[in-house]
């Protein structure tokens, strides 16, 4: 690609008369000059200075019978500009299909975080599991691990495929958690959604029951899918401190 040549061609069609003047040539054909100017709100010899830009760029051609001269557009150099916008759109495609690559590779990474929190609590598994379907005692320790003044709001149905919503309250500002049961088996298996401002909205969490003994019962809290591994350590904290909540209100 001529750099000069593609120079000329761009100055040429950045002026919008030429570029009134070349379509009124592609439309009507061949015009003489003066029929040119004609079209135009300025005089013939500012008309003339625009057709020899046009001229020098390769894009009018000028043929003179008598005193008569004839202006033709001719399109061919136009080619440069195209293959040069074709190059610019080829590498903008890449661009995006870099981009597009490393968004899928961050949301593949951000599937892959999770978190385990295992815990053992002095309660027997039904009363461990009945507490996490019980508005009332979900209210007592699914709470803002610091800063809640108040029992959270809970409403729930606690079926497969019902939904549940847990509004946490703080002295500034109620946050709102909520999702839906996809597992719910008594009393040693519980999977839900879990919705949250800090978290994706697919994200699941899944709560495993073992049996220690008749009194013990130790628990595995896994979740998948975080935003950021930022986030994923936060949810790990909270979930450890509502263990604790959980823990304290079963003792």
């Amino acid at each position: 690609m001529n750099e000069d040549d593609l120079s000329r061609l761009l100055k040429a069609a950045g002026d919008t008369t030429r570029r009134q003047i070349l379509t009124l040539l592609v439309q009507e054909g061949a015009l003489r000059v003066t029929a040119l100017a004609s079209h135009f709100d300025m005089s013939l010899n500012s008309v003339s200075k625009h057709i020899k830009v046009l001229e020098e760029a390769g894009l009018v051609t000028r043929r003179t019978l008598g005193r008569e001269h004839f202006i033709a557009a001719e399109l061919e150099p136009l080619k440069l500009t195209e293959n040069w916008f074709a190059q610019l759109k080829s590498i903008w495609e890449l661009r995006l299909a870099a981009l597009e690559n490393l968004l899928v590779l961050e949301d593949e990474k951000m599937n892959e975080l999770e978190l385990t929190v295992n815990r053992k609590i002095a309660a027997s598994r039904e009363k461990v599991f009945n507490a996490w379907l019980s508005p009332a005692m979900l209210a007592k320790f699914m709470v803002v691990p610091s800063g809640s003044t108040e029992p959270s709001k809970v409403k729930n149905d606690s079926v497969k495929g019902g939904r549940f919503s847990i509004v946490m309250v703080t002295a500034e500002k109620e946050i709102p958690h909520a999702g839906t049961y996809l597992e719910i088996d008594p009393y040693s298996r519980l999977a839900f959604t879990w919705e949250s401002p800090y978290s994706l909205d697919d994200s699941v969490v899944t709560i495993d029951l073992a049996e220690v003994d008749a009194g013990t019962t130790e628990i595995t809290l896994k979740q998948v899918k975080f935003k950021s591994e930022e986030a994923r350590q936060g949810h790990e904290k909270g979930w450890s401190a509502i263990l604790d909540l959980l823990e304290t209100n079963l003792a």
